[in-house]
């Protein structure tokens, strides 16, 4: 089911990439309520301040809109945002 709402979330516009800083990918996406996911790019972790990631520290449907939105992203304009150190 998150897979399915993560999907559906990237496809309607609801994530908004807000950049690059330092060494972290920041995202807004918009569910019921807005939520902020950080990709740490030096530990290759996402965090979301949602409640299901809170809770059980798994990936939420948040994360996983921002990981299919880069995936699109880099597939439909063949540019990759830096997602590791060696990049």
């Amino acid at each position: 089911m998150k897979f399915k709402k993560a999907k559906e979330l990237a496809d309607q516009g609801k994530v908004r990439f807000k950049g690059l800083v330092g060494s972290s990918l920041y995202f807004t996406v918009f569910s019921n309520d807005s939520h902020e996911v950080i990709f740490r790019i030096t530990n290759n972790r996402w965090m979301c301040d949602c409640e299901y990631y809170t809770r059980k520290n798994l990936d939420c449907s948040h994360v996983l809109a921002c990981k299919y939105w880069l995936q699109q992203r880099e597939k439909d304009t063949g540019e990759k945002i830096k997602t590791d150190k060696t990049q």
